[in-house]
């Protein structure tokens, strides 16, 4: 008898259809290949969902529906892929007194590696892609200020890189990222120099 009318009865079957969506979707969660996340329960980080491995192959990083507690867990969802950090113009002093506008190459690429110090550290990517931004800009003054303006244009160039990159990673390391690559574009003298 109520089954009967409960049938007969299409707001309670709508409004019961609503609350099972409204539940499984805080209950299930997707992880794609290309994200991982972190697991907080009560703002607390207790797993990582899909972590990067460097020598993972596509399709077997645990990428799939995810269970959490409802109400009690959420995910904070953190890119797996390479990031761009985006740097302005830098202006350098080389060692031969020229002052040279450097713009590295649009960006630096970073790759988050262990997402849980990432959050701890910093919490969002877009608050570490402002810090390496940051300190990209101070390495690669002071990399490029102890160096004649010449060495931009010779194959020292890939050498200062390097030294830069590295610099930059022992930093990165510390928010629980990886820098993969630092370029410089272009190097000018400022406008109005002879």
């Amino acid at each position: 008898k109520f089954g009967d009318k409960f049938m007969k009865n299409p707001i309670s079957i709508a409004l019961s259809v609503v609350g099972l969506l409204v539940l499984s979707s805080m209950t299930f969660a997707v992880a794609t290949e290309t994200r991982q996340g972190v697991v907080l329960r009560f703002g607390q980080p207790v797993r990582i969902i899909n972590r990067f491995h460097p020598k993972e192959d596509f399709g077997r990083s645990g990428a799939g529906l995810v269970a959490r507690i409802p109400f009690m867990e959420n995910i904070v969802w953190i890119d797996k892929r390479i990031n761009d950090v985006e740097m302005n113009r830098q202006q350098v002093l080389s060692t031969d007194q020229l002052r040279l506008n450097v713009l590295a190459h649009e960006d630096a690429r970073f790759r988050v590696v262990d997402p849980l110090q990432m959050y701890r550290t910093i919490g969002t990517e877009e608050k570490l892609a402002i810090q390496l931004s940051a300190i990209l800009g101070s390495r690669l003054r002071n990399e490029l200020g102890k160096r004649p303006s010449a060495s931009l244009l010779s194959p020292e160039r890939g050498q200062v890189m390097d030294n830069i990159k590295r610099s930059l990673n022992i930093v990165a390391r510390q928010y629980g990222a990886e820098i993969v690559d630092v370029r410089i574009k272009r190097a000018d003298l400022p406008e109005g120099t002879p």
